[in-house]
C-alpha cells in the first residue's frame, strides 16, 4: 500500500472510533478486543478480473451468497497513436473525466476520473500498446479535511484496472504550476518534470521510484518545460536568455548553459506547446510576435526572431498548438479585441492555420468552414497530419451536439467530421497524447 492510501485509511479510521465508542456506551458492547478498544479493521475485498458469465458497465449481476461481495474490475483499453486524449470541461472541478477519443468516429473509449483541483488540470496521456503501460498522468490535489489532515498533493499514473494507479505522494510545499507547457514527462517515461510556483524554479519526479529526485530555484526564469530527452529549455524573460536544464541519472536537475539570444523587444507569455519530433517549440508571446525555437541542435548560439506576428484588425488571438512534426500551427481568434483570459474575452470563431517554418498562412478555418456552430478545443494528430477541432454542430430545434472535425494539416481542407457518442460529461479540452520511447 502506498503512503497517500495509508494516510487517508487512517483518517477514515479516526473518524470511525467515535460511533464505536457510542455503541459501547449504549449497550452494543462486545467481548472483542478491538471493538472495546474502539478500533475498527476493514475487511479486505478481493478485485478479481470478470469471469464467464459476469459483464461490466451495464448489466446487473444476481446478488450472490458471499459477502462482501467479490468486486470485479476489468482492464482499460491502451490509448491509439490515432486517438486523442479528451477532458471534460467545466472550471474548478475537483474530479474531471477524461476519455480516450477516436477522432474519426466521435467514440468515447477508455475513461479516467482524475482529481486535478489545480487551476488548469495538468493531465498527460500516453500511447501505449498493453493495458498495464502508463495511460494517463495526473498531478492531483486531494482537498484538506479539517481535522482529518491536510491536503495530499500526488502524481498518479493510470492504468491497468484503474483501482491501482501509482501514485507519487509529493512533498507538503510542492506546488505543481498548472499552465499548459509548464510541465511534461521525460520521453522515456522515467520522469515528471514541472516548474514550481512555491520554489521558483524546477522540481523533477523520479516515476518509478515514487518520490521526488531533486529540485533546482532558477529566479526570472520559466515556466515553460520543453523535455528533449532529459534536457529542459526555458527562457528567462527578463535577461532575455534561453536556458538549459539537464537532469542527470538521479534525476538532480542542474543548469548548464544560457545563451543570451531573445530580441530586447521580448514579452514572454503563460501557455506554450512543444513539438516532439522536431524538438521545436511555439511560443506565441503577448504582443503576437510567433516563435518557433529549435532545440534540436541543443541551445541556440545565435540571435533568435519571430517568424511574424499573429495581431489582427478585429478579433484576439487565443490558444495555438504546433504538430509533433513541427511543419504546422495552428492558432484561435475570438471575435473580441479582449484578451480571451478575460472573463468578457469574446468566443473563438476562426483557426489560421500556418507553415511553422516562415508562418506563411495556410487556411483560415472559420465555423462555416468547419461546418460549427463553436469552437471549444483543437490539437493535432499524433503523426501531426490531421488537426481535430472540438465545437458545436449545426443547431436543430435549438440545440446542438459536441462534434470533432478533422483538417488536413497540408491543405486545411476538411477530412472528417463525427458527432461525440460514449462520453460521460461535454469535453473541453483536446490533448494529443504522448509517445513514450
Amino acid at each position: 500500500m502506498n503512503p497517500a492510501r495509508t494516510k487517508r485509511l487512517s483518517r477514515s479510521a479516526a473518524v470511525a472510533v467515535p460511533l464505536a465508542a457510542a455503541l459501547v456506551l449504549t449497550g452494543c458492547s462486545s467481548d472483542d478486543d478491538a471493538t472495546a478498544s474502539g478500533e475498527v479493521t476493514y475487511p479486505t475485498v478481493p478485485v478479481v478480473a470478470p469471469g464467464e458469465g459476469i459483464s461490466l458497465g451495464h448489466d446487473d449481476q444476481e446478488i450472490g451468497d458471499t459477502i462482501p461481495e467479490t468486486v470485479h474490475v476489468g482492464e482499460i483499453e491502451p490509448i491509439k497513436s490515432t486517438d486523442l486524449i479528451a477532458v471534460a470541461g467545466g472550471f474548478g472541478k475537483l474530479e474531471l473525466g477524461v476519455n480516450a477519443l477516436d477522432p474519426v468516429t466521435g467514440v468515447a473509449g477508455s475513461r479516467f476520473v482524475v482529481g486535478p483541483g489545480i487551476w488548469d488540470p495538468v493531465i498527460h496521456g500516453f500511447v501505449g500498446e498493453t493495458p498495464a503501460d502508463p495511460a494517463v498522468l495526473a498531478a492531483e490535489v486531494w482537498r484538506p479535511r479539517g481535522s482529518r489532515g491536510a491536503a495530499d498533493f500526488t502524481v498518479s499514473t493510470y492504468s491497468g484496472n484503474l483501482l491501482e494507479p501509482a501514485e507519487v505522494l509529493l512533498p507538503d510545499y510542492a506546488r505543481v504550476h498548472s499552465r499548459p507547457g509548464s510541465n511534461a514527462v521525460t520521453s522515456d517515461g522515467k520522469y515528471f518534470v514541472t516548474w514550481d510556483d512555491g520554489l521558483y524554479g524546477v522540481r523533477v519526479v523520479d516515476l518509478a521510484a515514487g518520490k521526488e529526485s531533486g529540485a533546482l530555484q532558477v529566479i526570472g526564469c520559466g515556466p515553460f518545460t520543453w523535455l528533449d530527452g532529459h534536457e529542459l529549455y526555458s527562457v528567462c524573460e527578463d535577461t532575455r536568455e534561453l536556458i538549459q536544464i539537464s537532469i542527470d541519472d538521479a534525476g538532480v536537475p542542474t543548469e548548464t548553459k544560457r545563451a543570451k539570444v531573445l530580441p530586447d523587444d521580448f514579452v514572454s507569455t503563460r501557455k506554450v506547446t512543444w513539438a516532439a519530433d522536431a524538438k521545436k517549440a511555439l511560443l506565441l508571446s503577448e504582443n503576437g510576435d510567433v516563435y518557433v525555437f529549435d532545440f534540436s541542435k541543443g541551445l541556440p548560439e545565435s540571435a533568435v526572431t519571430p517568424i511574424g506576428n499573429a495581431g489582427q484588425d478585429g478579433g484576439r488571438f487565443a490558444g495555438n498548438a504546433v504538430d509533433n512534426t513541427g511543419r504546422r500551427l495552428a492558432i484561435e481568434y475570438t471575435d473580441s479585441v479582449v484578451h480571451p483570459h478575460s472573463a468578457r474575452g469574446g468566443d473563438v470563431v476562426k483557426i489560421e492555420l500556418h507553415d511553422a517554418s516562415n508562418f506563411a498562412p495556410v487556411k483560415t478555418l472559420d465555423l462555416a468552414a468547419l461546418g460549427l456552430t463553436g469552437i471549444t478545443s483543437m490539437a493535432f494528430s499524433v503523426d501531426g497530419g490531421t488537426l481535430y477541432v472540438l465545437g458545436d454542430g449545426p443547431e436543430v430545434d435549438g440545440e446542438t451536439t459536441q462534434t470533432i472535425v478533422g483538417v488536413s494539416s497540408a491543405t486545411g481542407d476538411r477530412v472528417s467530421s463525427a458527432e461525440i457518442t460514449g462520453n460521460v460529461d461535454d469535453f473541453g479540452t483536446l490533448l494529443t497524447p504522448q509517445v513514450l520511447e
